[in-house]
């Protein structure tokens, strides 16, 4: 439980946990997903993987197809109304992910349930009566339900039940722990009151953080087209996340890899002091991911066709090879000019921190680096000076 534990952006109550823990050989983990896109994303996987870490601990997990709530549409984080989706397209887009999905979940203690086989049976009555387990100004009490009001933004009846359902989720299944995004932290801790309300034991909210898409500024999502799918080719997967800015990849590596949170913290901090070009971190994420979904052999060939694509493409068969001597840190505008690659430090100055120095394809703007980090590679400086540096 320690990488779960490690990981979550909040555990509420925390110190309920270990009890739980304690009390039950095997906890049901819920975790509810609409099926609002025909695809999984990495932003998917990374909660799917969370839920596959806690049946390699033993326990049951519980999915919920939130076939009735896609309906309705989650509004957590919405600055508006969200457009309902019609049934048809929640059945296609269900038929889509969940061999996927099965695909990655262990089977042998796994169910698989959908809300509209309890949702859509509540009569009247029980509307009314599930309705009576919150009040208006708890429901104001969510921030972005609050700042729609504030700022005079309609808010539908429906976008209020939506929480109400997902809590009633946790009810049907007798969820011990619900685990969800950050952005579900409200609605998972209001189901602890639904269950409450119906007499059960409230369930432990576990939230992870959301992958930030490939744009680098907004959750990954299909409809925003800043997604890498799960079931892209090993290339184009390991090309994406070559793609992502620098400093989101180490989310990238707390909820897709099995590294120690210690590691990370350490490639972060090599990162931060110059010590290391993000671009090998970023090699080693890319391996790591496609391995996990596909194989190692699938991993080696993405790399390899991503450096003959991008950073081989316009680079002569033959470049120029140089040799310095053995120093740790080179200070490369005398380099450059020692060399004769430059004719002079000002002009090799410039244009490193003009972003016009590249280390097999990625740009490195700093004037001193280690001599590690570029000795073998493939250099370029300006539009078509390639060359090496080596040691004598």
């Amino acid at each position: 439980m320690k990488y779960l534990i490690d990981r979550a952006s909040a555990i509420t109550p925390k110190d309920s946990l270990e009890d739980l823990l304690k009390s039950k050989d095997s906890l049901r983990i819920k975790l509810g997903v609409d099926p609002t896109a025909p695809d999984v994303t990495l932003g998917w996987y990374a909660i799917l993987r969370a839920l596959r870490k806690f049946q390699d601990y033993g326990h049951t997990a519980v999915l919920i197809l939130g076939e009735f709530t896609a309906q309705v549409g989650d509004p957590s984080g919405k600055s508006e109304t969200r457009t309902q989706l019609e049934e048809d397209q929640i059945d296609d887009n269900s038929k889509g992910v969940l061999p996927i999905i099965k695909n990655i979940l262990n089977k042998e203690n796994l169910e698989i349930v959908s809300n509209k086989d309890w949702l859509a049976k509540l009569s009247t009555s029980e509307l009314v009566h599930l309705s009576s387990s919150t009040t208006l100004a708890q429901m104001l009490e969510r921030e972005d339900f609050a700042n729609r009001y504030k700022d005079g933004n309609p808010i539908s009846l429906t976008e209020f039940f939506y929480p109400l359902f997902q809590g009633y989720d946790s009810v049907a299944v007798k969820a011990d722990i619900e685990i969800g995004g950050h952005d579900q932290l409200w609605n998972l801790m209001l189901g602890r009151e639904v269950q409450k309300f119906y007499n059960l034991e409230p369930q432990i909210a576990m939230t992870f953080p959301l992958l930030v898409g490939t744009d680098g500024n907004k959750k990954m999502s299909q409809s925003l087209n800043n997604y890498i799918s799960v079931t892209d080719t090993p290339s184009n997967i390991y090309g994406k996340i070559m793609s992502i800015p620098d400093n989101i990849m180490w989310e990238y590596f707390t909820m897709l890899t099995d590294l120690e949170l210690d590691e990370i913290n350490k490639m972060k901090n090599s990162v931060l002091n110059k010590k290391q070009n993000p671009f090998e971190y970023k090699k080693l994420l890319g391996e790591l991911v496609v391995t996990e979904l596909y194989s190692k052999s699938d991993a080696k060939k993405a790399e390899n066709q991503f450096k003959n694509v991008t950073i081989n493409k316009d680079v002569p068969d033959e470049i120029p090879e140089y040799y310095v001597d053995d120093n740790e840190i080179l200070h490369l505008p005398k380099i450059f000019t020692d060399l004769n690659i430059t004719k002079s430090n000002s002009e090799a100055r410039r244009l490193i921190t003009a972003g016009s120095f590249a280390i097999e394809g990625q740009k490195h703007d700093q004037l001193d680096i280690e001599l590690s980090l570029i000795r073998g590679k493939t250099l370029k400086l300006g539009k078509r000076n390639y060359f090496s540096i080596n040691i004598k």
